[in-house]
């Protein structure tokens, strides 16, 4: 109901009802096989263990373990011990070539003959009034 009163919120929830719809043949299918998969792996993990809790301890460490060593490897926004090398040379090279762009944009600037304003694609100057002919 609350979407109802919005005109904006109600053109919204439309637009994102369509998605859905349009992805539904894709989606369910998707879906389904992924609930088949896992029922068929907890019905193994039932009839072959039962009340052993062994197996679910291991699978359980191993998704810790390897948690860990990827945000060791890969630590989000800081950059990581194995890759500073790289990163540092990638960034030495951009500051290089920023510095020459910086260069030649600055070369490039035309700008007053009397006071040295950049003045762009204007005749007049905006600081001194002098004509630029």
């Amino acid at each position: 109901m609350f979407f109802q009163t919005n005109q904006i919120l109600d053109v919204l929830a439309d637009i994102i009802g369509a998605i859905v719809l349009f992805l539904k043949p894709i989606v369910v299918p998707i879906g389904q096989w992924m609930v088949s998969w896992i029922n068929g792996a907890n019905q193994f993990l039932k009839d072959n263990y039962g009340n052993n809790l062994t197996i679910y301890i291991i699978i359980s460490a191993i998704l810790v373990i390897s948690g860990i060593l990827v945000n060791i490897i890969w630590p989000g926004d800081k950059p990581s011990s194995t890759f500073q090398k790289d990163i540092e040379k990638t960034e030495e090279l951009d500051d290089k070539g920023n510095k020459d762009r910086e260069k030649n944009i600055i070369d490039e600037i035309k700008r007053c003959k009397d006071c040295g304003n950049p003045v762009g694609d204007s005749e007049i100057c905006p600081l001194c009034g002098a004509r630029q002919l």
